[in-house]
């Protein structure tokens, strides 16, 4: 066995390893008991010892293939996680295949640079690698946003499973990659419902927003109607637009001589 994974045993856990990365296949998605989870195979060079490699939930580019790449674990409430020896054997197309793997879950973290001889890339000066804001605050609160929507999301799209650990990895995932896409919540504030102004001269046409006349046109509702509307009004004061068409009509129809006898407090609109 390799120096740096010296006295480490099958399923122990391997808390920071450096090796070369030299087969990456493209990652596949399984369903199990606790939902769907992705798996991303390959093979790592140790300290001249050959390896499996696979991560779970925990996608790699490409462009780590033939990259020397460091793995560690992070500690967490459960102690030590992300990078653990294991053992795999099965049939293959070139025979049995009994080997030791190393594998990263979604916890772990993988770092890597470049090789010296690739010259390392420029970012074009189309694509900024900071965005510039004279809003700091504001930028915060949509990253936060961006997150939070994504959490309710994944766990939407994910509710059979159940493992807290492994949905915070989905979310972490998603987020990372809406990243690197530039992907962001749109700012554009939609716009507030027109409402119609109401043409008090057209008083008879206006129907009545609330109470038990709802819908009803003032013309249609009759005078005594009319007449405790305008008196309601009259104390309240004619500010909204349905108030000044009552208004109009108190003024047309000279509904101050007239008095009610009973009092009808449905037909008043809150």
């Amino acid at each position: 066995m390799s120096n740096q994974l010296e006295g480490i045993e099958q399923k122990d856990i391997i808390k920071r390893v450096t090796g070369k990365v030299t087969k990456l296949w493209e990652a596949k998605t399984f369903n199990g008991p606790k939902g769907e989870f992705v798996i991303q195979g390959g093979e790592i060079e140790i300290d001249g010892n050959t390896y499996g490699l696979k991560f779970f939930n925990n996608t790699q580019e490409q462009s780590i293939k033939g990259n020397v790449v460091t793995l560690s674990s992070v500690r967490g409430k459960h102690g030590l996680t992300g990078v653990s020896l294991e053992h795999e054997s099965y049939d293959g197309k070139n025979g049995k295949v009994d080997r030791d793997i190393i594998k990263v879950t979604a916890t772990g973290k993988v770092e890597f640079d470049r090789p010296s001889e690739e010259p390392a890339r420029v970012a074009s000066p189309a694509t900024p690698k900071a965005i510039v804001t004279d809003n700091p605050e504001q930028a915060i609160d949509k990253i936060v946003e961006l997150h939070m929507y994504i959490d309710s999301l994944v766990r939407v799209a994910y509710k059979k499973v159940t493992d807290e650990e492994t949905l915070r990895s989905y979310v972490s995932s998603v987020f990372i990659e809406a990243n690197r896409k530039g992907i962001a919540l749109s700012s554009k504030k939609e716009e507030p419902a027109k409402v119609e102004k109401l043409d008090p001269t057209n008083w008879a046409e206006v129907l009545v927003p609330s109470g038990s006349m709802k819908g009803k046109a003032l013309g249609s509702i009759g005078k005594p109607a009319l007449t405790k509307l305008y008196q309601h009004y009259l104390e309240k004061g004619f500010d909204s637009d349905f108030a000044k068409c009552v208004e109009q009509a108190g003024n047309d129809l000279n509904l101050d001589a007239w008095t009610l006898e009973e009092e009808d407090e449905d037909n008043i609109p809150m």
